[in-house]
């Protein structure tokens, strides 16, 4: 004997368009009619919840033993826990230098191993003004603070400047080195 949910075909089509028409004719309808039973079953649930907490004695209150932490003791030994993947096996990936990118043309596309520096402009007042040669030999007048591509200068004495090269690694940490290029060398 079979059993059939519609006992004829047209009622099966009648009801295959009311879906259609519930999913897909007004959102909002399909929205009311799926969530609506849901928030009735958590009102529901939270006021059982909201009885059964009122029907305990405020007098006696349970509490949960927690466990003790354990604390792991590697006595020079390896974390058994640490994850080994080749690139921890090779060596500190996370103090790698980030990638720049492509520098832009002039003075700010200027590396500081590749600046030269040409002289220093003593302006009144002792301001100070570096001649620097970029990249593509062009020379610029920086004062202190002027960035170029991976650095900025520092400070400007009569026969040298003073770089501070920044280097972002991977670990988030930035390095820090003073360049110090001199007119003569001694």
């Amino acid at each position: 004997m079979i059993f059939r949910c519609f006992p004829t075909m047209e009622k099966h089509r009648q009801a295959r368009a009311f879906i259609y028409r519930l999913h897909f004719g007004r959102p909002f309808r399909t929205v009311i009619i799926f969530l609506l039973p849901i928030l009735f079953v958590f009102t529901a649930y939270a006021q059982e919840e909201a009885t059964v907490d009122s029907s305990v004695d405020p007098g006696v209150v349970e509490t949960i033993a927690k466990p003790a932490a354990v604390l792991y003791e590697s006595d020079n030994r390896r974390d058994p826990f640490l994850h080994i993947t080749p690139s921890r096996m090779a060596g500190n990936v996370d103090d790698e230098e980030v990638p720049r990118g492509n520098p832009p043309p002039g003075i700010s596309g200027t590396f500081i191993e590749k600046a030269g520096f040409e002289g220093t402009m003593i302006r009144s007042g002792d301001r100070r003004i570096a001649i620097i040669r970029s990249a593509d030999n062009q020379a610029h007048f920086l004062r202190e603070g002027d960035r170029l591509f991976d650095g900025y200068i520092k400070t400007i004495e009569a026969d040298s400047v003073v770089f501070i090269r920044e280097t972002l690694l991977k670990s988030g940490k930035t390095l820090i080195q003073e360049v110090t290029k001199r007119l003569r060398k001694s």
